[in-house]
């Protein structure tokens, strides 16, 4: 018996076989419901992909529009040229926006869904984007900027949770890589918007970018509007024959309610619930606390997984390609755009890696080695600007170039991957919407600090996202997990048994075989590994053993 499969306790098996309820004939005859025009399967599986990305490629638009209109004449002059000081403060505010959206999704997100949430986050970001596109004065602009960002924080917070409760194991990680591409490609957009805009005059310059991020946002609600609720949230919340028939939707076209497969998954789903729940509702303390689950340490892993994204320095490039190009490098608007085009293209390209192949690369690997190479490249373009000159500028350029491409491999799209992963169901929400705030609070940190530093000690900027890249590299090494081809479920008991220790490697500095990736295993593998082995009692005619996968 493999010994990734974990055995009851017997006052655990008595607690599932009294609260978890088998699938009554009224859930398996729910009537069936038309996703998408009647889309099933692995086709209804890329659209829920599609919607999500949707809401992402927002985010990155939305990012990359401001980049270029920091350095345009338009821009800068309706708002009197504001200092580097207020300059940050209009770009940064647009993350304490999102650190609110995503504390308020922490607060209300359970009760509302997945579906929901990004419905309010939509209308949110609908709304911030027509406050900053008819603003005359900055006090509008930066409260259009706090609303849109506010809906930003529930789409980001909500988006890779909802889409990975319902993506199978073995391609969760592609489906959420996705988003991180889409990311990549609304900063191409808005780059290349921003240069065709730069040829013409008056306030169309400006205002028309930011106003065009409402066509993304009504096809993103409307997307999803046609796709499921997650049948986790839905079992949770004791809607068993509609949770049963997504599952079945999901399995394939055609499937039945009744289908083994589906009341498998069904049953895996209740069990879980059932053993998170046995604690009563969920408090506020349980973050703090450990336990056999390690509830504190995977809290810890996943704020720091979206901490560490934006402390490695992204959007320093990311908001202020075109800022410092002009300022510090002395290149011309359009020139700096171009570059600014080139770069975002560069992070884009790079991206489809993950989306092909993040799955087998494992979520580790493109995480620890992307920091190694992260921080090079930062300090390679810092030694070159030292003592700039137009060749040792030009080849800190290329470094720029290294460093988006690297990043756009793991560090895109791996860290609003992990919390989702790794917390269990009754967590799920809650630490998501932990981590994205962490990754907001840091964001808006960046942002706020970065003319500023680049202004004051320009090329020394570089070392300090040197240093926290190198730091980033061991920690994920010695203490992140592999969490790639494993369950939902499976992924509960990550820390239990032999896997009860600090440190993911031993010491030869090796992975330990009980964090290593589960990837390549056959399907009959799979339902061993997440079996859950559920005795009778004395009086029942014979022992169940409930196989199950998700």
């Amino acid at each position: 018996m493999s010994d990734s499969i974990k055995v009851q306790p017997r006052h655990e098996e008595a607690y599932i076989r009294n609260t978890v309820r088998d699938p009554t004939q009224e859930d398996i005859n729910f009537p069936r419901k038309r996703y998408f025009f009647g889309t099933e399967g692995r086709n209804l599986m890329l659209h829920i992909s599609i919607a999500g990305s949707l809401g992402f490629l927002l985010f990155g638009y939305d990012q990359g529009v401001l980049s270029g209109l920091n350095a345009a004449d338009e821009f800068l002059s309706t708002f009197n040229r504001p200092s580097s000081a207020l300059l940050g403060t209009i770009n940064a505010i647009y993350e304490i926006g999102c650190f609110c959206g995503a504390v308020s999704c922490f607060i209300v997100g359970e009760r509302l869904g997945r579906r929901k949430c990004i419905f309010v986050g939509a209308t949110l970001q609908f709304l911030g984007a027509v406050l900053q596109a008819s603003s005359f004065t900055v006090p509008q602009l930066i409260v259009g900027r706090i609303v849109c960002g506010w809906g930003n924080g529930f789409n980001t917070a909500t988006t890779p949770l909802w889409v990975s409760e319902l993506a199978p194991a073995k391609s969760r990680g592609r489906h959420v890589a996705i988003e991180g591409n889409l990311i990549a490609f609304g900063i191409v957009i808005a780059s290349y918007l921003n240069i065709g805009m730069s040829y013409t005059s008056g306030p169309a310059q400006w205002r028309f970018p930011i106003a065009f991020q409402g066509l993304f946002i009504v096809l993103q609600v409307l997307w999803v509007y046609l796709l499921p609720e997650s049948p986790r949230w839905l079992s949770q919340h004791g809607r068993h024959g509609e949770a049963l028939d997504i599952l079945a939707q999901l399995q394939g076209k055609g499937v039945a309610h009744d289908e083994v497969t589906v009341l498998k998954k069904k049953r895996v789903i209740d069990i879980s619930l059932a053993l998170e729940s046995k604690e009563g509702p969920w408090k506020f303390s349980e973050i703090f606390k450990s336990g056999p689950l390690k509830i504190r340490r995977r809290y810890l892993l996943a704020i720091g997984a979206q901490a560490m994204q934006q402390l490695s320095g992204i959007n320093v490039l990311v908001y202020y390609a075109p800022h410092t190009l002009t300022t510090d490098l002395g290149l011309s608007y359009e020139t700096a755009l171009q570059f600014a085009a080139g770069l975002a293209d560069t992070y884009w390209v790079f991206s489809f890696i993950g989306v092909f192949w993040l799955d087998q690369m494992s979520r580790r690997k493109p995480l620890f080695v992307g920091a190694f190479i992260c921080g090079l490249c930062f300090l390679c373009a810092g030694v070159l600007q030292a003592e700039a000159t137009n060749a040792r500028a030009s080849a800190s350029l290329a470094f720029f170039f290294l460093y988006e491409a690297t990043f756009a491999v793991g560090w895109l799209p791996v860290p609003w991957l992990y919390p989702a992963e790794i917390m269990p169901l009754r967590h799920r929400t809650h630490c998501a919407a932990l981590a994205t705030a962490s990754d907001w609070i840091f964001n808006y940190m960046i942002v706020q600090i970065t003319p500023v530093s680049i202004a004051n000690i320009r090329w020394k900027t570089y070392m300090i996202f040197f240093v926290l890249n190198m730091a980033f590299a061991v920690i994920v090494f010695l203490f992140y997990p592999e969490t790639s081809g494993r369950t939902l479920e499976e992924i509960d008991f990550l820390f239990s048994g032999e896997n009860d220790r600090i440190f993911v490697v031993d010491r030869k500095l090796r992975l330990t075989p009980g964090f290593r990736s589960r990837m390549g295993r056959a399907e009959s593998e799979e339902l061993e590994a997440a079996n859950y082995q559920i005795s009778e009692d004395s009086s029942s005619t014979e022992n169940v053993q409930e196989k199950v996968a998700i």
